[in-house]
This record gives C-alpha cells, structure tokens and sequence, in this order.
C-alpha cells in the first residue's frame, strides 16, 4: 500500500512531463485497437479446427476421352457404362498399397471448393426456414470415413452413415440441428416442405460435428445429401475422387509414387485420373485465391506497426528513466534496495499504461458503438456465436490483448535503464547533480 502511494505521489509530481507519456500511450492503444482486431479475429478464424481430417486426403481429378481421341468407346460412352467405370477407378484407387480409404465426388459442392449450393430447412413442428449449405455425396462409396468426419452425438458412426441406402435423407452438421431443434443430440428428428398439396417429411438419418466449408472462415451450418439418379454426363467436368492415406505414409512421397503409378493404372474405358493434388494444396490454393493476399497485407502491416510501437514506446520510457538518475540516488543514499527502485519505477509505468488503455480503449468503444466491431468473413451467419460476435468478449479480448502488449512494452522500457542506474553507489549517481 505504501508503496502505491508513493507511486501516486511520484506521478502527481511529474504530471507534465508524465502528461504526454499519458497521451502518447492513449494514441497507440487507439491504434493498436484499430489494427489488431481484424488480424486477432481473422487469425482466430483460419486456426479453428477443419472437423474433418484433411492431413491425410488427396483429390484426383477424373477426365473423359474425347470422341476423336485414340482408344475412345462409343460403347462406354452412356451414362451407365460411365458410372460403372468412375465407381471401378475409386475401387482402383482403393487398392493402391498406401491408400487407406477412396470415395467419389461427383459434384462441385465438396469441402474447400470454388462453388457452393445452398438449401433451406424447416424443422418439424416449426415454420422458421434455416439456410444452410449443402453437400451431396453417394451411398456406399464411404464418404464419411474417408473424409474423417466425427459423427455426432447420439448419431450412429461415419461408416455407418456412408453405408446407408439411397432414399430422401438428411445428415447435418451438429451446428445446423442445434440452430433447428435447439439441440445438438440427434433423437431422429425430421424436416418438412409444401410440395404442391402434400406436406413433405423428410427424416434426419444422423450428424457429424461442425466442420468448416472453407479452410479460412468458421464453421458453417452444412447438410449433406445423397444423391438420388444421379446423371454422370451432366457432371463430367465434377468427377473427382477423394483418397485418404494410411497412417504414417508421407504425403510428399505418396504425391511422387502415385502421379506414375495413377497414369498408368486410373484409366478404364473412356475415363482417366488426369491430376492429382494433396488438401493442403486444394485448400491453400483456394484461400489464396479469397483471402490469403489480404490477410498477409493485415498481418505485415500490425507487424511493422508493432515493431515500430516497440521502438518508439521503449525509447520513450527508455530516456524518462535514464534522465531519473539523480532521483535514484538520492533513493539510494536513503537507504532504497535497487530491487524496490526497480519496482517504483515499473510501478508508475504500469499505472500511467493501465490509465492509459482504459482511456484509449474508451474512446474507441464510442466508435465500436457505431460502426461495430471485426466480426471476420464467413459464408453465412454462425449458428453457434463464439466470442467474435459477443460484443462484450470480443471488446474485452481484443482490449486486453492491447493492454498486455503495451504493458510488456513498457515494461521493457523502464526495467532495463532501471537496472542499470539501480545498480550503481549513490555516489556516482549523485556526482553530476
């Protein structure tokens, strides 16, 4: 208590000069706010889990021969025929000795992709319509597992989701039940529609847990769909399949081995693997195209700012307690440890810092007020709010994160400078006054 009292007392007596280290620390809390949160939010955004396991997943694009191409087959070339050659290029696929899993994508809708579809939902008993992305997927050709997506609670395996039978059938997401049935535990819940005269229902066969539909945004509401008849020559340019690896094979020699081994053993029929490339390149090829270029941009820019802040902060508090040399001193000679000097002397900046955040942090709660806080990009409104769109934690986060790097910074400043001129007799400390 004392010790705070003298600190206090120290401040009041040096009010001006302590004045525009006040003003200067509201200024780069002011900007720090300004720059730190959409790069703390974004940032937060592209760590959040995937929800399904991309680490060990490849994609192989799957063209079609053209008609005046050598080895083309008239025969082959209806969409029967054609359905059976792609699902025998998965199964292929399936027997390569470092491949774990294989399943068709016959669609342009699939995690991490360019295009997407959405849909509205209605739960039973309810007339609220929710939006939602979709994603279709073929019975018995293992999607789920291969995916690595974790079923969710109260839902039956992700084998056993991808083994059942073709029909009018819903999986979602756990976020998505969650925001229609205000639960995420699945207890065979059900969705309608007005189709002409008849109502419509259509059964929730099971969940997974949220997943992410672009690697670089939140978590979105996602239904997955089967699909009914589906018409392979309709998606001839969407035919891909989506290869999981076994645990312990090394995604940079699995690329290498399998581009030969693809081109020669991936083509039945008209049909024939044409690319191959890992998730991680999908998904980091598709952020870079949306948001990458941006976010580097944000993030050099609070990087230089931080730096800059670091310099001149530290230099500031850095001269402020070197020109104290006479005034520890006589502290000294008063019989003062350097140990409780040092502590004075960060006990005022911690002070003038705390007074200061609070201060900028204030000001730019006015602004906040008006033009709102980052709330990051997303495809759709969370279902699930996290702390981004709570106004109150995001404030309280983002100004603490403001607050704790302004206080290291002066801290920084002030203990070095003090250890130093701590650290000497009174006697030279007293020698030039």
């Amino acid at each position: 208590m004392d010790m705070w009292k003298l600190i206090l007392k120290n401040l009041w007596s040096r009010r001006r000069r302590n004045g525009w280290l006040l003003a200067e620390l509201i200024l780069v809390a002011i900007l720090s706010w300004y720059i730190f949160d959409p790069v703390m939010v974004v940032t937060y955004e592209r760590h959040l889990p995937l929800g399904y396991d991309a680490d060990r997943l490849c994609m192989v694009s799957v063209g079609m021969l053209p008609q005046e191409a050598p080895g083309y087959e008239p025969q082959a070339a209806d969409s029967a025929s054609l359905m059976q050659t792609y699902l025998n290029l998965v199964d292929r696929a399936r027997q390569h000795p470092d491949v774990e899993q294989a399943t068709p994508v016959l669609s342009f809708v699939y995690p991490g992709a360019m295009g997407t579809g959405t849909s509205s939902f209605i739960a039973e008993g309810d007339s609220v319509a929710h939006t939602a992305l979709f994603i279709e997927f073929l019975p018995h050709t293992h999607f789920f597992e291969t995916y690595g997506f974790q079923s969710g609670k109260g839902s039956m395996s992700a084998a056993q989701l991808s083994d059942l039978d073709k029909g009018d059938y819903y999986i979602m997401t756990e976020d998505l039940l969650e925001g229609m049935f205000c639960t995420h535990i699945y207890r065979n819940q059900r969705c309608w529609k007005v189709n002409g005269t008849d109502t419509c229902y259509t059964a929730v066969k099971g969940t997974v847990k949220s997943c992410k539909y672009l690697s670089d945004k939140r978590p979105v509401p996602i239904a997955f769909m089967p699909l009914q008849n589906p018409d392979i020559r309709s998606s001839l340019d969407n035919m891909r399949i989506v290869v999981r690896l076994k645990e312990g094979v090394r995604m940079e020699r699995f690329l290498h081995d399998f581009r030969p081994w693809m081109l020669r053993q991936l083509r039945i029929g008209n049909l024939y693997a044409r690319e191959l490339q890992s998730y991680g390149e999908i998904n980091a090829a598709r952020e870079f195209s949306d948001s990458t270029v941006l976010y580097r941009r944000s993030l050099s820019i609070a990087l230089f700012f931080l730096v800059n802040l670091c310099l001149g902060v530290i230099g500031t508090f850095w001269m402020q307690t070197r020109t104290r040399r006479e005034e520890v001193g006589v502290m000294l000679s008063y019989g003062a440890t350097p140990h409780r000097i040092r502590l004075l002397l960060l006990g005022e900046g911690t002070a003038l810092t705390t007074l200061a955040t609070f201060i900028g942090c204030f000001i730019y709660l006015q602004y906040a007020f008006s033009e709102g806080l980052n709330t990051g990009s997303s495809l759709m409104e969370a279902v699930t709010p996290s702390w981004v769109d709570n106004f109150g934690l995001h404030f309280f986060f983002v100004s603490l994160m403001v607050y704790v790097i302004l206080l290291l910074v002066v801290w920084i400043g002030i203990y070095i400078p003090a250890r130093r001129i701590s650290s000497i007799s009174p006697t030279e400390a007293l020698r030039d006054e």
